[in-house]
């Protein structure tokens, strides 16, 4: 197992340095970190009820977070203006001459 999770480690470090510059130092930080990912998912999937999906460790089901979002005031002023009037003589007239 270990010899097949060392060459997953190094398809996907190839695959990434392929695209991306890497100096030999930030190569091996990768390599290094893409194996203790890979290692610590295959001993996750080896204990039983410790996969994806299992009820191990969850008490129940979480609620879903609110957001506390602030809304800037350039935000606030464009969701805020006010499109033409509805008898407005020259948005009639565009409406009238625009094609489709």
């Amino acid at each position: 197992m270990a010899s097949e999770v060392l060459k997953l480690t190094a398809q996907i470090v190839m695959s990434h340095a392929s695209m991306t510059e890497l100096t030999p130092a930030q190569l091996m930080a990768e390599v290094k970190e893409i194996y203790g990912l890979l290692v610590s998912l295959e001993s996750a999937a080896a204990i039983p009820g410790a996969g994806p999906g299992s009820a191990a460790g969850k008490t129940s089901p979480s609620k879903p977070r609110k957001a506390n979002m602030a809304i800037s005031e350039e935000a606030r002023s464009v969701r805020n203006m006010e499109g033409p009037e509805v008898g407005d003589p020259d948005y009639l007239d565009f409406m009238e001459h625009r094609e489709g």
